[in-house]
């Protein structure tokens, strides 16, 4: 079983799919730095971690990050049915067997597809970039976590590498438990946009700002929204995908399948 777990997660790794994640996240950073890039020449410290992703007004990635993180792995439930690859694994294994492995490889995916390349930016800037604190772009930060950014920009940068690890993780899975009930990889790979960007559109008449999924991977961007907004709504879609996700799997029909 714990072979069958490894070769899942290189079936994954060594995807076309994952390769294109990887490259449009690392697009998605080279707009932000270039959109900003004057900035370098004005400050020090980590600014070029900090206008690919946060603090720069061309900094796409947090538009995108729903599909990056879905499109390694959320389809590949899809992908099995269709080349009649499931129902033979279903042979050699149990369904609960199956879902768990599919659901920790394709959160694992999807965490490795958003955070890889910000770690890699993070260790580029900390190499060739002279060490301090930035101090003209932004000296201080609002939002969650605040403080810690205003005492240590490096602790800071290592706690959004976490918290996108996170999100990753849990966005992905969105679009693995949706291709349970919609047979369509397109629906597995863009539902987790729909359901990320969404609420912005409404949420702003209800007052309810800072709970827009959004503010959850930038969190900087939103000055009221808190740690306790965050952990709950990541546990709140976490413990819903898993639940509905597993239900729904076990009650498929063997024809189906």
């Amino acid at each position: 079983m714990k072979n069958n777990l490894i070769l899942e997660f290189k079936r994954g790794l060594l995807s076309k799919n994952f390769l294109i994640a990887i490259f449009l996240n690392c697009l998605c950073l080279a707009v932000g730095i270039y959109s900003n890039r004057l900035a370098l020449f004005v400050d020090k410290g980590l600014i070029l971690y900090y206008i690919g992703y946060l603090l720069s007004p061309g900094g796409i990635l947090t538009v995108f990050v729903p599909i990056i993180v879905a499109l390694p792995f959320s389809a590949s439930f899809l992908e099995d049915r269709e080349k009649f690859f499931l129902r033979n694994v279903l042979i050699r294994e149990s369904r609960k067997y199956y879902f768990t492995k599919k659901y920790l490889i394709t959160g694992l995916l999807g965490s490795l597809a958003v955070s890889l390349p910000l770690l890699t930016l993070l260790i580029v800037n900390l190499l060739f970039l002279p060490k301090g604190n930035i101090q003209h772009i932004a000296s201080s930060m609002s939002g969650a976590f605040s403080e810690v950014y205003n005492h240590s920009q490096l602790a800071y940068a290592w706690l959004t590498i976490a918290n996108a690890a996170i999100f990753g993780f849990i966005y992905a899975n969105i679009g693995l438990t949706i291709s349970f009930f919609i047979k369509n990889k397109v629906a597995a790979i863009t539902a987790p946009f729909l359901l990320y960007m969404s609420p912005a559109f409404f949420f702003i008449y209800l007052n309810l700002t800072p709970f827009e999924p959004n503010f959850t991977f930038q969190f900087n961007g939103q000055m009221d929204i808190r740690f306790s907004i965050i952990a709950s709504e990541f546990l709140f879609l976490l413990t819903i995908s898993l639940i509905a996700g597993y239900i729904k799997f076990v009650k498929i029909d063997r024809d189906e399948i």
